[in-house]
């Protein structure tokens, strides 16, 4: 019996211990390591997700994969994939220095570095071919951010993550927005980025010398429907738009078509970005007046639904992966990726 009672104390001990020191962390990595707040009510909602992985909707979801690597894409024909480290970039900086290549070169050193922070998930893979190269890079930031007001700060961050120089719209993925940051002179590598919920945040380097269409073969096998099931501000019909769009390849009025399309929507996520702020504020007011701290009870219902994309879908069943020119430009339709295992 004694033996017993000393068992369950030293287990007592033990998670308490753990819990202590997960707490802590979880207050630092919501940006309120004073004490003063991330609830307890907040921590232990965040705690079982931890525990059951990285999202309940992604892990149920049949056939998808649960692990960000997984969601990167597959190695086209001809190309090695491997482990990202951080010498990769070497081949994409200028030959010569200048102030803007120096900031240039941070800025791509980034998409070969390993994030620091607690809580998140991370993952960077380089595929080869002779001396052309790719960087996928993709990081996962903690449900916390999204679901706690007290992280609203944060969460308004990586809204406006953006692009450093020149940003240009590249293609559509799925429905996902992938955009082209222009480069100063004299840099080697073409830089592009997209980001699912603001919650994992995608960045890309490749050789300058590959085209636009070099590219395609890489993203017709990112997982953007994954992604998207593994946030919490979930975009409905992300990732089951089966086309991509390439930018440059559309004719004029198309062009000008899609880009206004984007714009529009890019315009209507930053004005519910604000009213959220705006709602979060206000609630965080009420609640520091009664004494209390609500929490925000269902993110993903509130995701917008994805608007005038419905042009880009093909007519009738889609067809087997590939390009072909149709009205306005080139457009590639996407089978869906490979389950797990296959």
């Amino acid at each position: 019996m004694l033996r017993l009672i000393g068992f369950l104390c030293m287990a007592t001990l033990g998670i308490g211990g753990f819990l202590f020191v997960d707490f802590t962390s979880a207050k630092r990595n919501a940006g309120a390591a004073d004490g003063q707040g991330l609830t307890v009510g907040e921590y232990l909602g965040g705690f079982a997700e931890r525990l059951t992985g990285i999202g309940s909707s992604a892990s149920s979801a049949s056939g998808l994969p649960t692990e960000l690597a997984q969601m990167l894409p597959a190695a086209p024909e001809g190309w090695t994939v491997r482990p990202t480290v951080p010498e990769d970039t070497e081949p994409f900086l200028a030959k010569s220095k200048s102030a803007d290549t120096d900031a240039a070169a941070k800025y791509i050193a980034a998409v070969a570095t390993e994030a620091s922070g607690s809580g998140l998930d991370q993952a960077a893979l380089t595929y080869e071919r002779g001396e052309r190269r790719v960087i996928f890079q993709a990081i996962r930031y903690p449900n916390m951010i999204f679901t706690s007001f007290r992280a609203m700060q944060q969460r308004v961050d990586l809204q406006m993550q953006g692009a450093m120089f020149r940003p240009t719209p590249f293609m559509t993925v799925r429905g996902l927005d992938v955009t082209e940051d222009l480069l100063p002179k004299g840099m080697r590598a073409r830089y592009f980025l997209a980001n699912v919920g603001a919650q994992i945040q995608i960045r890309v380097l490749a050789s300058q010398r590959m085209g636009d269409e070099d590219l395609v073969p890489f993203f017709q096998t990112l997982h953007v429907k994954a992604m998207n099931a593994s946030v919490v501000d979930k975009v409905a019909g992300l990732g089951d738009v089966p086309v991509i769009v390439l930018a440059s390849a559309l004719d004029q009025a198309t062009r000008e078509a899609f880009e206004a399309d984007r714009a529009a929507r890019a315009a209507a996520e930053a004005a519910e970005r604000a009213a959220d702020l705006q709602a979060a504020e206000a609630e965080a007011r009420a609640a520091e007046a009664q004494g209390d701290t609500p929490q925000k009870e269902d993110a993903a219902s509130d995701a917008s639904v994805l608007k005038g994309e419905g042009r880009l879908e093909l007519q009738g069943k889609a067809a087997a992966a590939g390009c072909g020119e149709r009205a306005g430009g080139k457009f590639c339709s996407v089978a869906p990726p490979p389950a797990e295992g296959e």
